[in-house]
């Protein structure tokens, strides 16, 4: 059956109503700078944005802190998880490993895989070293236990022999991670997602502070989500344009 690499539309737009409960506190604030709290108001997180994705795409959410990048990421979601042939992974939902050697490990999620794919697709994640690999999750520090959730990703997308287009949601990415070791990650994840195994049916999309990862992720569509409630968003061919302009 064929893939198709159609663009997937999408429109994002978040608006919520908020509201304050008058504590006596509340009331002192809000007497001395002249404010009503009698009254819900609607706040717009997202203002109304259109995105088209393509399979193969890598997308680069990035902004500052609080700015509201996981609720981008969220609508996302959402709206992917609605598309027919569209299937959405999340890297902070994966299912735990087993508490084993994490060659075993992985291989007990990729019960087809031969030792060269296990091995290769730890080292894509940045666990190459033979010590790490004999290692249990239980003894892994907290970035290599992120890269590990990385080799689950690449392990789950690899395993499949479908028609779908597989989105994979990384919010933080990179975030506990030394700045070497992320760009590093995220080179490899670029190069992972040119791979002729998984281009045509893969959409990676990350979220994180760290603009630092702009080079080596290198997103065919950038979102920059600024404090308030604007939303830019750039495509490769837009940045390139920027440059020679």
């Amino acid at each position: 059956m064929p893939i198709e690499n159609d663009p997937i539309s999408i429109e994002l737009s978040l608006t919520r109503a908020t509201a304050v409960e008058p504590s006596p506190r509340v009331l002192r604030i809000a007497s001395m700078f002249g404010l009503g709290i009698d009254e819900q108001r609607l706040r717009t997180i997202v203002e109304p944005t259109s995105l088209q994705l393509t399979p193969g795409d890598v997308v680069f959410i990035t902004g500052p802190s609080g700015g509201g990048k996981s609720s981008i990421l969220h609508l996302i979601e959402s709206a992917l998880a609605c598309k027919p042939n569209v299937v959405v992974h999340r890297f902070d939902a994966l299912p735990d490993p087993p508490d084993r050697p994490l060659i075993d490990a992985l291989a007990a999620d990729w019960p087809n895989a031969t030792l060269a794919d296990l091995t290769r697709t730890l080292s894509l994640a940045g666990l190459n070293d033979a010590f790490v690999m004999l290692r249990k999750p239980s003894e892994l520090s907290d970035g290599q236990r992120y890269r590990y959730r990385l080799a689950q990703v690449f392990a789950h997308v690899a395993r499949q022999h479908d028609a779908q287009t597989h989105a994979v949601l990384a919010d933080e990415f990179g975030a506990t991670l030394d700045r070497l070791t992320a760009a590093v990650i995220a080179r490899n994840v670029r190069r992972w997602t040119r791979r002729d195994d998984v281009r045509d049916r893969l959409i990676f999309i990350a979220a994180t502070t760290h603009d630092d990862l702009l080079e080596p992720l290198d997103p065919d569509v950038l979102i920059e989500k600024r404090l308030g409630s604007t939303v830019s968003v750039a495509t490769r061919a837009d940045r390139e344009a920027e440059v020679h302009q």
